[in-house]
């Protein structure tokens, strides 16, 4: 059973690491977010400033250090507005399959579910800023891609 990072545990930075921090006037990686980066170690660290930090996978978040849209992602689709927290199916497929899912299970599937969509593509000039991504669902998800031909095959 996979557990999330406890971030009461987290050791500060060494000393020279955080003059260094200082001296760069290193902020987050995450566009939009100007805040210095974290004052822990841990993942995201190098690139993170501490409320970015912890909302990585890590720790339970949704965010994914390498693919910065995923930090936007809700549980609440903006389109449908399911919650996936109170969706009847969570019971549905629980009571067919015969198991009681444990809460890294479920929020293994949400993180699944859940996407950070750009509304304007990255290949066609958008960004990973918050302005630039919504939170949907995944039938929502691909119901936007396919009315906007978002998936573009190689040629």
């Amino acid at each position: 059973m996979k557990t999330f990072r406890d971030p009461n545990k987290d050791k500060q930075k060494g000393f020279s690491v955080l003059v260094e921090q200082a001296r760069l006037k290193s902020v987050c990686s995450i566009e939009g977010c100007n805040t210095g980066l974290t004052l822990f170690e841990g993942p995201g660290s190098d690139s993170l400033c501490r409320l970015h930090q912890l909302e990585c996978v890590e720790y339970g978040g949704y965010g994914k250090i390498h693919r910065p849209h995923t930090f936007h992602r809700a549980d609440i689709c903006e389109c449908c507005e399911q919650d996936i927290n109170t969706d009847p199916r969570w019971k549905k497929a629980q009571a067919f399959f015969g198991i009681v899912l444990t809460e890294d299970q479920k929020h293994e599937i949400k993180r699944r579910y859940n996407h950070g969509d750009h509304d304007f593509r990255k290949a066609d000039g958008g960004s990973d800023a918050k302005e630039n991504i919504n939170a949907y669902c995944s039938f929502c998800h691909w119901v936007k891609t396919v009315i906007n031909h978002d998936v573009r095959h190689k040629q």
